[in-house]
């Protein structure tokens, strides 16, 4: 066999069409090896023609040989055999071993595999204005037409997101097996999750108007921030997205929170004394911290996906934390679910799940509750959710914040958080805080 019988899938017609960078067909023979899983889903819209240089051809056409044959991705020792009983004096040898042997980088993975995704999906789509599909509508064949339909569809990046039981369970047994994230309420996180709440996983706070809805998520911004007990090896990158308040208010209540002590009427005051804590907190917990302002009804989860798209690529920067205040102003990313509030809330909440899974974030938000629960003589449960009870249920957790007019004139305030809905843990239990509106700071009472 020589060379040339292994480019025998090189289509003469296709070889001016190289899509991708130099690097870029490098890295998608890595990738290849190294995440074989994700190949199978785009390899088989590859030619070898669709590569510009020479010792990239000889080896995804030895790739793709393999996997059409065997119907599995060939490893990397695999194609490096094979490959070597076939060169030639002629042939570039040491440049094709060298990139058979090349790993990938892991900062390159998910370029590849998003640039690789859309790719494979515009010539899956593409593939609808084909003369054999053009022939296939002409004659009525709409199930041909259907198929190409599906299998564009099934396009999609599942390598990873499958839990081999038997062959990982000794994973299970790992004390930190479970990655836990702080609400900053010590007997909350408790609670809930056994230690607090996931990435992957949306809490809600549940409030009537006037109660506290966004000051708690600024408290959740800044003790995400500084991480389980302070302490601030886990800490997290935070993005707060705000619907309701300016940025700059929205800044100057978070402030608030990380000075603990000081009204923000006094803050400009003390600047000195706010500027060397805040330089502490930088070096301390080495995080970032963004806060971006949209206006109600205006932003769905995919103007959120588009920003932290934006932000990956510009910034080289993914939050840990993301913090929507708050749900009810979100509008659906499908117009037709936003005709009316109970159906849009309840589309928007199952959105902004699929944002947290789909990032690996986790997510604090709010909600209002209805007419009924704005005494806070009782506690709020999940009945008493503003517009669409149906939102609730793609939560997490779902915490009420309860204050009656006694504690809201008691000294200092006083407030009730309820777990009205725990997947992980017991629900109906209270704890009682104490919240400062001076200094913005919610702090659980012992």
């Amino acid at each position: 066999m020589s060379t040339t019988s292994v480019l025998k899938n090189i289509d003469d017609d296709e070889v001016s069409r190289t899509p991708f960078g130099e690097y870029e067909e490098e890295a998608i023979i890595s990738l290849a090896f190294d995440v074989p899983d994700f190949f199978t889903s785009v390899g088989r819209f590859m030619n070898p023609s669709m590569f510009a240089r020479l010792e990239c051809q000889i080896i995804i056409s030895m790739i793709l040989n393999l996997f059409e044959e065997f119907d599995v991705v060939p490893t990397r020792r695999i194609v490096r055999d094979r490959i070597l009983g076939i060169l030639t004096e002629d042939d570039p040898y040491d440049d094709i071993l060298e990139i058979i042997d090349r790993k990938s980088n892991y900062r390159e993975i998910p370029i590849i595999k998003d640039t690789l995704l859309k790719w494979a999906k515009d010539r899956a789509f593409g593939h609808i204005y084909s003369e054999e599909a053009q022939e296939a509508y002409a004659r009525g064949d709409y199930e041909y037409i259907k198929k190409v339909i599906d299998d564009a569809n099934k396009i999609a990046d599942v390598g990873d997101k499958g839990f081999w039981f038997f062959e990982n369970y000794q994973l299970l047994f790992e004390p930190d097996v479970l990655e836990h994230r702080t609400t900053g309420f010590n007997k909350l996180d408790s609670l809930i999750n056994s230690g607090g709440p996931s990435p992957k996983e949306v809490l809600c706070w549940l409030a009537p108007t006037n109660v506290g809805k966004s000051l708690v998520l600024c408290n959740n911004a800044i003790t995400s921030l500084k991480g389980k007990n302070g302490d601030g090896e886990h800490g997290q990158d935070v993005l707060l997205i705000t619907f309701e308040l300016d940025a700059i208010k929205t800044a100057m209540r978070c402030l608030g929170v990380l000075m603990q002590d000081i009204p923000l009427k006094n803050i400009v005051d003390r600047k000195d004394y706010c500027t060397r804590i805040i330089d502490q907190t930088k070096r301390t917990y080495n995080k970032r911290f963004l806060i971006v302002e949209w206006a109600p009804d205006e932003c769905s989860v995919s103007n959120i996906y588009a920003l932290l798209d934006n932000l990956r690529r510009t910034d080289g920067w993914h939050p840990d934390v993301v913090i929507l205040d708050y749900l009810d102003l979100m509008v659906s990313r499908n117009p037709a679910y936003n005709t009316d509030d109970y159906t849009r809330q309840k589309h928007v909440a199952n959105e902004v799940r699929g944002l947290a899974k789909n990032e690996n974030v986790l997510i604090f938000t709010a909600t209002q509750t209805n007419r009924s629960a704005a005494s806070g003589e009782e506690v709020a449960d999940m009945s008493k959710a503003a517009e669409s009870f149906a939102k609730q249920f793609s939560m997490d957790y779902v915490v009420s914040l309860n204050q009656s007019q006694n504690e809201r004139t008691a000294t200092p305030p006083r407030l009730r958080m309820f777990i009205a809905k725990n997947r992980n843990g017991p629900k109906n239990e209270t704890i009682d805080c104490t919240i400062t509106y001076e200094t913005m700071v919610v702090r659980e009472q012992p």
